[in-house]
């Protein structure tokens, strides 16, 4: 079974349909669509700014 959450997201509509407008198809995406898109992008940017860095070299 899918995990699901109710989230309040109140004030933030707007900016969530403008995160990626310059896209045609990010209109076409359900309210849910454009969540999970976020949420994964957010993810993925956390992760691989905790990525350990190669050193520098020099």
């Amino acid at each position: 079974m899918a995990d699901r959450v109710t989230v309040d997201i109140e004030g933030l509509r707007e900016r969530i349909d403008e995160a990626y407008s310059d896209n045609p198809l990010w209109t076409e995406l359900s309210l849910a669509q454009k969540l999970r898109r976020l949420l994964l992008d957010g993810l993925e940017k956390v992760e691989s700014d905790r990525a350990p860095k190669p050193p520098a070299k020099g």
